[in-house]
């Protein structure tokens, strides 16, 4: 099972506005396909202040 971060629903948009980026650059990081200097951003705060939970590997 691959890596991710799971959230719950609605929090995507709410990270998205909070980081000032699109929904769709939040999923991709919280899914580990990107790795940028932001996307690492959005996974920590996505498990820091959002209550993500990390699975797989």
């Amino acid at each position: 099972m691959k890596k991710k971060i799971v959230l719950d629903r609605g929090n995507v948009a709410k990270i998205a506005k909070v980081m000032n980026c699109t929904p769709e650059m939040v999923s991709k990081s919280v899914n580990f396909k990107k790795n940028s200097l932001l996307a690492r951003r959005i996974r920590y705060i996505a498990k820091e202040q959002f209550g993500g939970v990390e699975v797989g590997e």
